[in-house]
């Protein structure tokens, strides 16, 4: 997360976004674990699209 928030400050810079499409990685695989029906998982499955969006990844 905290690689998330630092490429929001800067989500042009190559290092911040190699960051967070590392950070994106680890969370998607993260929630993948867990059982669908979880909350977590319904809303990092429409956030991180989201994010990844922002940070132009």
């Amino acid at each position: 997360m905290k690689a998330l928030a630092e490429a929001g400050k800067s989500p042009q810079e190559g290092a911040m976004q190699k960051a967070a499409k590392t950070a994106i990685k680890i969370l998607k695989g993260t929630i993948s674990n867990l059982p669908s029906a979880t909350k977590l998982v319904e809303q990092c499955s429409n956030l991180l699209p989201l994010i990844s969006n922002f940070l132009g990844l």
